[in-house]
């Protein structure tokens, strides 16, 4: 697996923010879930162009960059509910979007780790 640091950076990261937002502690101005959330989805777009996004680049109609592709809608769908606090189910409970919004950067991330052994 090409690139490990940055999956590794990427799981700190998720983790780190799931934590502090479902625990309450307030860092700088991230004061619960639904902050927390929205501040990982804005991290989670800028750490697509490291990973996920050079993979789906190079082969577009690979059926793990179709697989990015969804899970990528589902976490963008996720932030947009958080920003605009829509009334979708599921994920309008700041907690779970918390906890989708981490698991599609982790998933998108491991995807990318794949992109060494497919594209050569």
């Amino acid at each position: 697996m090409k690139d490990i640091s940055i999956l590794i950076f990427e799981i700190i990261i998720a983790i780190g923010m799931v934590v502090i937002g479902l625990s309450g502690w307030k860092v700088f101005f991230i004061q619960g879930a639904r902050s927390a959330t929205i501040v990982l989805g804005i991290l989670g777009m800028l750490l697509c162009t490291l990973s996920v996004g050079k993979f789906i680049a190079s082969v577009p109609a690979h059926p793990l960059s179709i697989l990015g592709y969804i899970i990528g809608i589902i976490a963008m769908l996720t932030f947009l509910t958080q920003v605009f606090k829509w009334n979708v189910p599921i994920i309008s409970n700041s907690q779970m979007a918390l906890i989708v919004m981490a698991v599609a950067i982790i998933a998108k991330s491991v995807i990318a780790r794949f992109a060494y052994f497919i594209v050569k």
